[in-house]
């Protein structure tokens, strides 16, 4: 049995001088043609893709407009047949949301996915409220999960998907702090941990401008279930894809000595949660 699908990551350009959030979503679309031409399944594009750029000022008069920009999405993903993960800043019932709608190939929402944990100017500056759970989606094809940005840095929000059954983890993000190595590390370690595929997309350089340090380091790439980078772009802008099997399980050995099996199963198996009471039960220092 096979369940082959193509994984795509879109990463359009930061926002600068002479290219302003329209010129960004404009990009990021043309990427989501472009996997569709390369026989994607499902792609992700990178957080804020709305209103990348701009200050809370700026950003007041276009977050209204959200459900608009989810439509063209919506209308775009049933035009190509490709799923897509959609992350806007959105309000909803008052509430100003990080959020990442999960749109299947005839541009149906299936469900969307709240960032809960927000970085300081989100919560200070924009006043955006975290979610609170880690919903999985039914595809058809497979289950999926989402996390966005921040939310990378714990291993938790992996680990819950993990455990609810996604077989691939999409990480919409912005991150312009962290280094490419710092990067490599997070995708790697939350792959590598839960035996689980993952789809970073971020914003690069285009490939005809200068990219210094400082600016987006980029980083979109297809994480497999060994820690396994199977497509990076790097710095610049464009698409990656990697074809997968998810009914093709990583084989190994119960570490250390044990039986030999599928390698996700039984890690997740051998975890003792009653021990785990600390992760709640202690705030940190």
């Amino acid at each position: 049995m096979s369940r082959t699908v193509t994984l795509a990551t879109c990463q359009p350009p930061m926002p600068a001088k002479g290219r302003d959030v329209d010129a960004v979503v404009a990009t990021a679309f043309d990427q989501l043609r472009e996997a569709a031409d390369r026989g994607a399944t499902i792609a992700c594009i990178p957080e804020y893709l709305n209103i990348i750029g701009q200050m809370p000022v700026q950003a007041a008069e276009r977050i209204p407009h959200a459900p608009a920009f989810i439509d063209q999405i919506r209308d775009l993903a049933d035009t190509l047949g490709i799923a897509v993960i959609a992350p806007v800043l959105i309000y909803d019932d008052g509430l100003l949301r990080n959020r990442a709608f999960v749109i299947d190939a005839d541009g149906q929402i299936v469900g969307h996915y709240d960032k809960t944990h927000l970085v300081a100017t989100e919560s200070s500056d924009w006043g955006i409220v975290p979610g609170t759970s880690y919903p999985v989606f039914d595809l058809g094809w497979g289950t999926i999960g989402v996390m966005i940005c921040y939310d990378g840095c714990f291993p938790e929000p992996a680990r819950i998907l993990a455990l609810a059954g996604a077989e691939v983890i999409f990480f919409p993000s912005l991150q312009r702090g962290y280094t490419e190595r710092e990067l490599d590390l997070q995708v790697r370690a939350r792959a590598f941990d839960n035996y689980t595929h993952i789809v970073r997309s971020s914003y690069g350089t285009p490939v005809d401008e200068v990219w210094r340090p400082g600016t987006a380091v980029g980083k979109s790439c297809i994480g497999a279930p060994d820690g396994t980078l199977l497509s990076d772009l790097g710095r610049f802008t464009g698409v990656a894809t990697a074809v997968v099997d998810l009914d093709a399980p990583m084989l190994g050995e119960r570490f250390h000595g044990g039986d030999e099996g599928p390698l996700r199963a039984m890690r997740l198996a051998d975890r003792h949660p009653e021990t785990y009471g600390p992760l709640t039960d202690v705030q940190g220092g």
